[in-house]
């Protein structure tokens, strides 16, 4: 069974797949071009912690996301680079 964490990760990982298909210049340009559509509405990593912990705040996380343990919190990363 795949624990809510373990959930958030592999969205977050998939973002990241879709960045780098997106840059890559070795992957067809049909491919990083649908790569980049989904990105554009894809959450990013602060986007995602804040759904995960709204989650929790629920009480619904069994079914939902739920913070990495092991990350960095990237909410507080974006608020001290000022972004």
């Amino acid at each position: 069974m795949t624990t809510p964490d373990e959930r958030t990760r592999a969205i977050r990982i998939a973002g990241e797949l879709l960045q780098d298909l997106k840059e890559r210049q070795d992957v067809p340009q049909d491919l990083r071009t649908r790569a980049l559509g989904v990105l554009r509405h894809y959450p990013e990593e602060w986007q995602l912690q804040m759904m995960a912990e709204e989650w929790q705040r629920l009480g619904t996380a069994t079914f939902g996301l739920a913070p990495e343990p092991d990350r960095p919190d990237p909410i507080q990363q974006r608020l001290k680079s000022g972004v």
